[in-house]
């Protein structure tokens, strides 16, 4: 959800509507980043790996620029069992269970190996922890939950430095969209979690103050948007739900924050468009002030799989 349309409204038909279907997080990936808090994000994958009896994939890469020409295999073997350790003892803080799980410790770009892990692994999810650099930070290096976000196919879950819930307990959702094309699959996957957690859901799109299109009445065009949002939903969706439908006007990010505030969201799904190669340097972008604002995880989901 990076831009407010300038139209009224998707044309979208019942005829495309999805059926519901059952959320399948079969395999979850969570990248195991060393700076930020790690344990949260840890919890959070833990939690949905119980909720569907996932194999969790732990995934830390150690960046190879740190290494010159001169390093020796010795060094190298020492550098990789140090961070196994360090993975090991954010491990032993976390209750993990009976899940089954595998660590993975490999020298790379961090973005480059979850992305090889998640297609050669077929990840169902990906968990990433955000710190929230902003600024002149960001701008400099970048943000690797975004680079995440808008590189994979899969749907990419993200705590930020203000999340506060863990996923034990999902009972609100709030799906923010743009009403673009690549809405639907946004849509589907937060009906269908809202389905298997017996959450609430709200549809959320925000207009551009004084909007107009074809001199239609604001009240006209309120209707419209709320309508196209309805369409979203699959036909069966009111036979397990009650869906809240709300259009607001005003910055995106500021009212997605505000309306997951006032609807005790627990979850906010939006959905995720390709950009530019430098998409995930920009501190300015709408998901970066969602996901630095949020007191709940952001999961992130790309429109189209290809």
């Amino acid at each position: 959800m990076d831009k407010i349309p300038e139209t009224a409204a998707l044309p979208i038909s019942d005829d495309v509507r999805l059926g519901t279907c059952k959320a399948k997080f079969r395999k979850i990936l969570i990248g195991m980043d060393f700076s930020g808090p790690m344990v949260p994000p840890l919890n959070a994958a833990v939690s949905l790996a119980e909720k569907f009896g996932s194999t969790l994939f732990l995934v830390h890469a150690v960046p190879p620029v740190l290494y010159g020409p001169g390093a020796t295999p010795d060094l190298l073997d020492v550098d990789l069992d140090s961070a196994r350790a360090q993975v090991d003892d954010i491990v032993s803080q976390v209750k993990m269970g009976s899940i089954h799980y595998r660590i993975l410790v490999e020298f790379a770009e961090p973005t480059d190996l979850i992305d090889e892990v998640a297609r050669a692994q077929a990840v169902d999810l990906i968990v990433v922890g955000s710190h929230g650099a902003h600024g002149l930070e960001k701008l400099a290096f970048g943000s690797v939950a975004e680079s995440v976000l808008r590189r994979v196919l899969c749907p990419v879950l993200v705590l930020g430095p203000h999340c506060k819930k863990n996923l034990a307990s999902i009972q609100s959702i709030v799906f923010a969209t743009d009403l673009e094309i690549g809405a639907f699959r946004p849509a589907q996957y937060a009906s269908s979690i809202a389905e298997e957690m017996n959450a609430r859901l709200t549809l959320l799109h925000v207009r551009k103050p004084g909007l107009k299109v074809d001199e239609v009445s604001p009240e006209i065009l309120e209707n419209r948007l709320a309508g196209t949002l309805r369409q979203l939903l699959p036909a069966d969706a009111e036979l397990w739900c009650q869906p809240k439908i709300r259009v607001e006007a005003g910055n995106a990010s500021e009212e997605v924050l505000r309306v997951a505030e006032s609807e005790s969201a627990d979850l906010i799904v939006v959905g995720v468009r390709e950009k530019s190669t430098l998409a995930d340097h920009s501190p300015w972008s709408t998901l970066s002030h969602i996901i630095r604002g949020a007191n709940c995880p952001v999961l992130g989901v790309r429109g189209h799989l290809i």
